[in-house]
């Protein structure tokens, strides 16, 4: 799961590889395994991620 600062948690899987995304400040949301960025809105707050 990975959580957004205005408190909202999700389950998210990368679309390349099927395995959880990670959160890192710096990098973003990613998967470890395959390397690929994402982006997002929060559904919460409407803030990206």
């Amino acid at each position: 799961m990975i959580r957004h600062e205005c408190g909202y948690e999700e389950p998210a899987y990368c679309r390349k590889c099927g395995r959880p995304l990670e959160y890192d400040p710096r990098r973003g949301i990613y998967c470890p395994h395959c390397g690929r960025q994402v982006t997002m809105l929060c559904p919460q707050c409407g803030k990206r991620w």
